[in-house]
């Protein structure tokens, strides 16, 4: 055996270790969790504050091709157009039991995703709004170490629908700022077996060393993802590319945020008109006008939306008609939306 792949095993062995001993207080918000990760980068077929953000860094991506769709009255905030949270349906699945992602299907009426933590394989789970199972499904080639969210959105190109499901954890340093977003096509469950037919996952490393993060989201309007860290003191958010080519790219900084509190999942309406970063007690909200870019739009200063009761809610995903769902990891199985009365 080599020395490289005998030091792999010895790392895996490790941190397998720091998982079972480290997270056994992980119901308690901001209590640290032992990962791992080696993305997987060859394709695979089917066998409460707030405060002004730093401005995007200089040659930070800054352009947008398409026009947001969400109008604001004058006066208002996209908070003042969301009414109060409430419970939509109990998840019957009793695997799901640390949901730490979640995704509102684009293709698929009354379908959300979503998986669990670091004590899973790599599947996903669908069910109805109303929290009715409807099956776990295998990603094919996918490895889980320490998934932490998702999203639903286009390919590179701005087409096609697919979840993007973010391996992004890492409290103790050990990925050592590698991190793998594995991709798979948004199907109809009723369609499908018992796993995706095809997956395909995307490398990346920080420029500047290791993080922990436990959000992202996808943007429809200049195809990228962004990856938020998860800091008591402030949010970096960095824009990936959404290419698929087998090679490891680095990830790009583009603002920080002094939000003064942990972002635990994130999300960006079908439109890229809506972003959405959520805490365990706040969800914080910015809108995007016509030509901005990201970047751009969160340097504003953000709204604080209808934040769900929920002990340790880790995940926050949009419909097609900017409301928000959400839900919590542990054993509360409720599944929380907030209504859109703009």
């Amino acid at each position: 055996m080599r020395r490289s792949t005998i030091a792999l095993v010895l790392i895996a062995v490790v941190a397998v270790a720091a998982v079972v001993i480290l997270r056994l207080n992980d119901d308690a918000p901001g209590v640290a969790q032992a990962t791992t990760s080696i993305p997987t980068i060859t394709s695979v077929e089917s066998t409460s504050g707030g405060g002004t953000a730093t401005p995007p860094p200089d040659g930070a991506t800054t352009t947008t091709t398409a026009a947001p769709g969400l109008i604001v009255p004058p006066g208002s905030t996209v908070c003042d157009l969301y009414g109060d949270w409430g419970v939509n349906g109990v998840i019957t699945n009793t695997e799901l039991v640390e949901a730490s992602g979640l995704a509102v299907s684009r293709t698929t009426e009354d379908v959300l995703w979503s998986h669990n933590d670091s004590r899973d394989g790599a599947r996903l789970y669908a069910f109805r709004r109303d929290g009715t199972d409807l099956g776990v499904f295998e990603v094919p080639g996918g490895f889980a170490f320490d998934w932490e969210d998702m999203s639903a959105g286009p390919d590179a190109q701005g087409e096609g629908n697919y979840l993007y499901v973010g391996d992004i954890g890492d409290n103790f340093d050990i990925r050592k700022g590698v991190i793998a977003i594995h991709r798979v096509e948004d199907l109809d469950p009723a369609t499908m077996t018992d796993r995706f037919p095809h997956s395909e996952p995307i490398a990346f490393e920080y420029p500047d060393g290791g993080h922990n993060a436990e959000a992202l989201f996808i943007d429809p309007i200049d195809p990228a993802v962004y990856v938020v860290t998860k800091a008591r003191d402030e949010a970096l958010v960095f824009r990936g590319s959404l290419v698929v080519d087998g090679e490891r790219s680095t990830l790009e900084l583009v603002t920080t945020l002094p939000l003064g509190a942990e972002v635990s999942g994130a999300d960006m309406s079908a439109d890229g008109s809506v972003i959405a970063f959520r805490g365990y007690r706040t969800v914080w909200m910015w809108t995007r006008a016509p030509g901005e870019s990201v970047a751009e739009a969160l340097t504003s200063e953000p709204c604080e939306g209808p934040s769900p009761e929920e002990r340790q809610g880790e995940s926050i995903s949009f419909d097609a008609s900017y409301s928000y769902w959400t839900l919590s990891e542990g054993t509360a199985k409720e599944i929380h939306t907030v209504s859109f009365d703009g």
